[in-house]
């Protein structure tokens, strides 16, 4: 039998990128245990390598990982894929312009969405990472019909949140899909500060949004 680090020869570059995200988030407490998953494109290969079942975002190696097609087939052997994988599938096909997906567990994020408040942009960072975050009310993990609602969310998000469970955010690199994840959380808790306050912030000026889009950013 082929073993699984011989399997992911040709992706090592690309799992080294979610080994260093895995650890971050759950440094940062983004996710704990063995919560999250993440993913990446292999574009040569039509698939896509993701954190296996079971597997602690901070403690990956070669043997972490699972190769999904982007047809559903189950291409490794021996490591299960996440039983989120059917997310990041309909990520990838309904993105074609993204390589990265992640999935994690942003308390404040998650908090906020339970209480049935938005999240509000603060900062010019928030805009410009963020621009828009999605809410789907609670569907059972690891079902077609999450995977259906992501599907549909994101051809129009780059972030969304999954009411009493995580977020999804995806991007074109591991960069900046992980600042997504980290300046969601980041508005999060500035928006839940300022309910704390009982003052209204100042949102980021229009003027911002425009210089945005007239720059084509």
């Amino acid at each position: 039998m082929v073993s699984e680090a011989k399997e992911h020869d040709s992706c090592i570059s690309e799992i080294d990128s979610i080994r260093r995200i895995g650890k971050m988030a759950v440094d940062l407490g983004l996710v704990v245990g063995s919560g999250g998953n993440i993913s990446i494109l292999l574009p040569e290969e039509q698939a896509f390598v993701i954190t296996g079942t079971g597997t602690q975002l901070d403690n990956l190696d070669q043997d972490s990982f699972a190769k999904v097609a982007l047809d559903g087939e189950i291409l490794s052997n021996g490591v299960k894929p996440s039983s989120e994988f059917r997310v990041h599938l309909a990520a990838y096909q309904s993105r074609p312009d993204i390589s990265v997906c992640i999935h994690l567990h942003p308390q404040k994020s998650v908090l906020l969405a339970a209480l049935g408040l938005e999240v509000k942009f603060l900062t010019i960072d928030h805009v410009y990472y963020l621009r828009k975050v999605s809410s789907i009310p609670w569907i059972q993990s690891g079902t077609k019909e999450i995977a259906d609602a992501v599907f549909r969310e994101l051809k129009s998000s780059n972030v969304i949140i999954l009411e009493n469970h995580g977020c999804v955010v995806v991007g074109s690199g591991p960069e900046i899909a992980f600042s997504r994840a980290l300046n969601l959380e980041e508005a999060a808790d500035l928006t839940l500060q300022s309910r704390l306050v009982g003052i209204e912030p100042n949102p980021v000026p229009p003027a911002y949004w425009a210089y945005l889009e007239e720059k084509g950013l």
